[in-house]
């Protein structure tokens, strides 16, 4: 490989990774402040070989290279066909480079004179915050840019508002250069978004570029190809071990999608049912630790629980998502009759796992990393050093012989600064909107608004608990229409999760339910990326596949229930109720799955389906009478069901009843 024919071939997958859009040397631009972006926000996760690298600096960086790397990228208007960027992204870039970098400039200044500002820290204030929201409605749609101006406007005029959502008002300057720092765009999300989740963006982009994400989709379906709905559960499988690396659910759609969804419906199930078999598992990975959704690592922050108990305590509400999904696409198996795959077109577990075990070993380690005592920041960052070293070793020892050492080397370092690069674009998704989300943040802070909504909120609900759940399962629906799940849960953490705390419910309970609400949007039309995505794979109706989705992803709704009424968060440790709650659960999954599915053994009578229903709920709640007149339902349906099957042929026990007489 010459030096010229590697970088030629550098520059045309990374054309691949900005969908062609750009080329030559604006394309050439973008990649480099990618790679720079990415490899400098780990680098700062690390020991500071060359100094600490300052506050100001630090944050307002972040958002100078996000918002130009989204002026380069999106176009004004979405859709349009100009591959290079125009006037306008111009001068956006360069009020981003203007106003962000007088924030660097001028930090020290600018802290000393907190509550007093100048006519140019006005200026700069101004010219940052419309970047930020230009910046936000690119890659996200309008809906939030707008939310954030109205509650500019809200701290602006909100003197003139009825009493009971009124404050005292400021002026345009005051408010502008109040959150033109660390207490609005510069705060709190975006140093959350900086210190933990570009890192675990790029960790993810760089174990998928060295081949990971292969190695975690043909991993499942070798274990479960020999299994009744082998190729559903390969993707239930594989979208919680690819969950582990990215947090993204329409990534995981589409990364393992692309290899289960063809095999689900070559397999036997129907078009729009594969459709929505894979963002239904795709969305659990948003819960699967380590790493989870972005809006984890910002929950540990704002409720002050350090991640790595709210790790351990995600650990099985997402098991329990990830076995519903399970348990419906084995019954959606069982009750089409679909057969098992032929050994021809499996692959051996042992095989696979010989070819990438190693890729474990960094799951692993930044788990016990975690566990350890150190910070999610400072873990990943080591986990990456291990990585790109195994990596690297895993292919020296595997090269034939007609490859050379520095061959090897070579397609390391580019897959590295294609990781890198891959990283940086697929955080943009967050960190395009941090400044915005901080504008709404530092409003809520400024004017109190917070302690209105919650007020508001008990005042609605006439501080019934059951109604403000119901109340955090419509906003987040509504909100998930129109914005990326991080800004809905944020949104919904700092406006309803305290009205929820009000009721007496704990912290971490409140957020966990309102983060689960929050990643609804993935799969509940009419918005549905995921579900979306997931069609498009299959060729099958987006909405059909998305309410398809909305039915096998039943769990998402009801476990954030469980979060409030059970002890399977652990609030006490892993006490006795904790593992009762746990084991009646999964009872309770199996009993939910067959009666949507209408199959436990044969098809279901309405009887039989009803109680599985009630059994389930009896099953929910870890209370021991309930519990057992649970088991006691759910064992006389099993009963019914096994002497049904005795008296029918296997031919006929998939066929649905004749309707009685």
């Amino acid at each position: 490989m010459t030096r010229q024919g590697f970088w030629s071939d550098y520059l045309a997958q990374s054309e691949d990774l900005k969908g062609g859009r750009l080329r030559g040397p604006i394309g050439l631009l973008l990649t480099v402040i990618a790679i720079f972006f990415a490899g400098f926000y780990v680098y700062t996760a690390g020991p500071s070989v060359f100094g600490r690298v300052g506050v100001g600096t630090y944050r307002g960086l972040f958002l100078l290279l996000s918002v130009v790397m989204v002026f380069l990228l999106y176009r004004t208007r979405a859709g349009s066909e100009r591959t290079s960027p125009s006037l306008i992204d111009w001068l956006l870039i360069a009020g981003a480079v203007i106003s962000f970098g007088y924030f660097i400039v001028e930090f020290r200044d600018l802290v000393r004179r907190t509550g007093f500002f100048t006519t140019t820290d006005f200026v700069m204030a101004s010219m940052a915050t419309i970047v930020s929201l230009e910046a936000t409605r690119r890659v996200m749609g309008i809906l939030l840019p707008a939310l954030a101006a109205t509650f500019l406007v809200y701290a602006v005029y909100g003197n003139m508002l009825p009493e009971s959502i009124s404050h005292r008002g400021y002026s345009w300057g005051r408010v502008l250069t109040d959150l033109f720092s660390q207490e609005g765009m510069f705060g709190l999300v975006l140093n959350v978004t900086a210190n933990y989740v570009v890192l675990f963006v790029v960790f993810g982009a760089l174990m998928n570029r060295f081949g990971a994400g292969d190695f975690f989709v043909r991993l499942p379906f070798a274990l479960t190809a020999g299994y009744k709905g082998g190729p559903a559960k390969a993707a239930v499988l594989g979208s919680g071990m690819m969950g582990m690396i990215s947090g993204s659910a329409t990534a995981n759609t589409v990364a393992t999608g692309t290899f289960t969804i063809p095999l689900m419906i070559r397999a036997g199930y129907k078009p729009h049912v594969a459709g929505a078999i894979e963002p239904a598992a795709s969305t659990g990975g948003m819960f699967m630790p380590p790493i989870m959704g972005a809006g984890v690592f910002i929950m540990a922050e704002m409720i002050r629980v350090p991640y790595t108990d709210i790790m351990v305590v995600a650990l099985v509400p997402a098991l329990l998502y990830f076995f519903s999904v399970a348990a419906l696409a084995h019954f959606e198996a069982a009750r089409e009759d679909i057969p098992v795959l032929p050994a021809s077109e499996r692959e051996r577990p042992l095989e696979i796992l010989k070819q990438g075990w190693h890729f474990l070993i960094p799951i692993a380690f930044v788990i016990y990393m975690m566990l350890t005592g150190m910070s999610p920041s400072r873990a990943v960052f080591f986990t990456i050093l291990l990585f790109i070293a195994i990596a690297v070793l895993a292919r020296l020892v595997r090269k034939d012989r007609e490859t050379s050492v520095i061959d090897v080397l070579k397609a390391s370092f580019r897959d590295l600064l294609l990781g890198l690069e891959e990283g940086a674009l697929n955080a943009l998704v967050v960190s395009a909107i941090v400044g915005t989300v901080g504008l709404i943040l530092g409003v809520v802070f400024l004017t109190g608004l917070g302690f209105i909504f919650t007020t508001s909120v008990m005042q609605f609900t006439f501080g019934l608990l059951p109604l403000g759940i119901l109340l955090a399962l419509i906003a987040s629906y509504i909100l998930g229409m129109g914005m990326t799940v991080t800004s809905a849960y944020i949104l919904m953490a700092i406006l309803v999760a305290p009205g929820l705390e009000a009721m007496g419910i704990s912290a971490l309970a409140a957020h966990m339910l309102v983060f689960w609400y929050s990643q609804s949007s993935n799969i509940s039309p009419p918005v549905c990326m995921a579900a979306f995505a997931g069609a498009s794979i299959a060729k099958s109706d987006p909405m059909r596949t998305g309410f398809t989705a909305l039915k096998f992803s039943a769990y998402l709704f009801v476990i954030p229930v469980l979060f409030i009424y059970t002890p399977i968060l652990m609030p006490e440790g892993l006490t006795g109720p904790a593992v009762q709650a746990m084991i009646t659960s999964f009872i309770a999954v199996v009993a939910t799955a067959a009666a949507f599915s209408g199959f436990l053994l044969c098809r279901t009578s309405i009887i039989e389906r009803s109680g599985l229903v009630v059994g389930a709920v009896l099953l929910l709640f870890p209370q021991l009478l309930a519990n057992a007149a649970g088991l006691i339902l759910l064992g006389l349906v099993l009963l019914a069901q096994k002497a049904k099957v005795q008296r029918m042929p296997t031919a006929k026990r998939s066929e649905p009843e004749e309707a009685a007489p």
